[in-house]
């Protein structure tokens, strides 16, 4: 009966996150630069390095970009391969959530966690994408959960499955896995003042498994002469904490914000699993909530604030929601309920009015008057919207009103489970309706530029912001003339090769007056494409008879 219950979670797992997966073009930067990688391993053949523009690429281990090459090698090189590994994410988190949670108390706990992991917003769309941080939080979840368990049950296998995942956390993102993972057990130790530390042997054992997996990449590079990508990895991690690398800041409470109104309906309900009182189980309750603190305090220090980076959050959001719906009890703090059906209508509404002035007002551009040029040229972009466009608006009124109904008649468990199938399953119409217009006034007429140029042995040069899209769209091929990384010779009259440039609205000026061989080709969207009035290295030579 467990297994049919196993294979019944993984059969609608797959079933959430496959339709529509490939359905539209990979999103600039975090989508489109790890594809890239596991294009450029697929066509060159060369595993152990991870490149960009085949030359080495520091910012990231290897073990999602193999999971991508391996999914492009079955599928081809598409959208899908590029997110399929996520799909496979979401049938291990729905496992690990089971497994720990019935571990830690029982199989109820377990099921509950794993419905609102799949059924909450963020943590959801995260298995459509292709983005490297579901397995991340998935590597560094596990590692910390069989540590606890280790310590429960004392078994040699839990700390040993600790250092792996561990160890495979640090392959896919880099150290800052250790800092996630040995933090919050050492404030767990702290707190419990150091009783009931694991065995030393226990704790080689994780920590020589976590090492010998972790560094196996490194040594490899190591090994193969690559000293200087392992140097350059190292000071990028660092940067990445000081600076705004990432060309992304916000507020100290920027991440605050974006769990507890992104991980709806899981994060309202979390609230009442924290004050709930005489909680049980103690252990993993208490490594969950340092986790998701610590968490959210580190990033919230980082100057970089990007929306993944507190994902790992998720874990500990779900657990104390399962964790309060689990113990619920006759109506009692029956203002989660309240609060996520008025927060899911609230969205609902907003969405509804968005899609009408899109379909019926003549887009948010004739109400909004939008300051920035380039986001301005964005929108007007040929897009029709229909009534179809209307659906993921009346799957979430649909689904806050029965689960009101079904708490008005203290149905609970009918109640939650509508909000949660809600949510998951507007996820794939979202997908088939808003998001594709969404992809096209964002990027869609820079990523057609790119593949009408993707069969021709051209320089495809984007000047004034930082884009991936080039490389996987325009196909790029390796070239050894390190000269195109030189704007004057690249935008100049002697490049070997034929070279098209892109550039935003707002530069077009700057670079056409800048360098006078540009000319103008077309404008799209807030997009300026340009190409060179003369090529004097291409043009052809003039034979001469003696």
């Amino acid at each position: 009966m467990e297994k049919i219950k196993y294979l019944i979670g993984i059969v609608i797992t797959l079933l959430l996150f496959i339709p529509f997966l490939g359905y539209v073009h990979l999103f600039d930067w975090d989508e489109i630069n790890f594809a890239e990688c596991a294009r450029e391993m697929v066509r060159s053949g060369h595993y152990h390095t991870v490149t960009i523009d085949y030359i080495p690429f520091w910012e990231k281990p290897p073990v999602f970009i193999w999971m991508q090459a391996l999914a492009m090698k079955t599928f081809g090189v598409n959208e899908f391969a590029a997110r399929f590994p996520n799909v496979i994410a979401g049938v291990f988190t729905l496992i690990s959530l089971v497994y720990h949670g019935k571990n830690a108390q029982n199989e109820k706990l377990g099921w509950w966690w794993a419905a609102f992991y799949l059924g909450s917003f963020l943590p959801n769309l995260y298995f459509h994408s292709g983005i490297i941080d579901p397995w991340f939080n998935l590597f560094i979840f596990n590692s910390l959960a069989f540590y606890i368990f280790g310590i429960k049950d004392k078994k040699t296998f839990a700390f040993v499955c600790a250092g792996l995942f561990a160890g495979l956390a640090v392959l896919t993102k880099g150290p800052v896995a250790l800092i996630l993972i040995g933090a919050p057990l050492f404030i767990f130790h702290l707190v419990n003042r150091f009783q009931g530390l694991p065995k030393i042997k226990h704790l080689l054992f994780a920590f020589t498994t976590a090492v010998f997996i972790g560094l196996l990449w490194f040594m490899m590079l190591y090994a193969t002469g690559n000293k200087e990508v392992i140097q350059q990895f190292i000071e990028y991690q660092v940067r990445l904490f000081n600076t705004r690398d990432a060309g992304h800041g916000g507020p100290i409470y920027y991440h605050l914000l974006v769990l507890l109104l992104g991980c709806f309906p899981a994060s309202f309900f979390a609230i009442g699993g924290l004050l709930r009182k005489n909680p049980k189980p103690q252990d993993l309750r208490r490594i969950m909530l340092i986790s998701g603190l610590f968490t959210l305090v580190l990033f919230s220090i980082v100057q970089t604030k990007i929306i993944h980076y507190s994902s790992l959050c998720y874990f500990p959001i779900t657990f104390f929601a399962a964790d309060f719906i689990t113990h619920y009890k006759n109506r009692q703090n029956g203002i989660y309920f309240k609060l996520s059906i008025f927060y899911q209508l609230i969205l609902a509404l907003a969405m509804g009015v968005f899609v009408y002035i899109q379909t019926f007002g003549g887009g948010i551009q004739k109400w909004i008057a939008i300051q920035d040029p380039f986001a301005a040229a964005n929108l007007l972009a040929q897009e029709r919207w229909s009534l179809l466009d209307f659906i993921p608006v009346l799957v979430w009124i649909l689904g806050a009103v029965l689960a009101f109904v079904f708490f008005r008649r203290n149905q609970v468990k009918y109640a939650i489970n509508t909000l949660l199938v809600s949510v998951a399953l507007n996820m794939i119409v979202i997908k088939a309706t808003i998001l594709p217009h969404i992809e096209a006034y964002s990027q869609r007429a820079a990523i057609s530029f790119y593949q009408k140029k993707s069969k021709e042995n051209v320089y495809i040069i984007p000047l004034g912001f930082k884009s991936y899209a080039h490389f996987f769209y325009g196909e790029v091929k390796p070239h050894l003339n390190q000269n195109r990384f030189n704007e004057k010779w690249i935008c100049g009259t002697d490049t070997d090769l034929k070279t098209f440039y892109v550039v935003r609205l707002p530069d077009k000026k700057f670079y056409l007056d800048t360098y006078p061989n540009l000319k103008l080709i077309y404008e799209k969207n807030g997009f300026v494409f340009l190409g060179q009035k003369k090529n004097l290295s291409l043009k052809p030579k003039i034979r001469t008879t003696p």
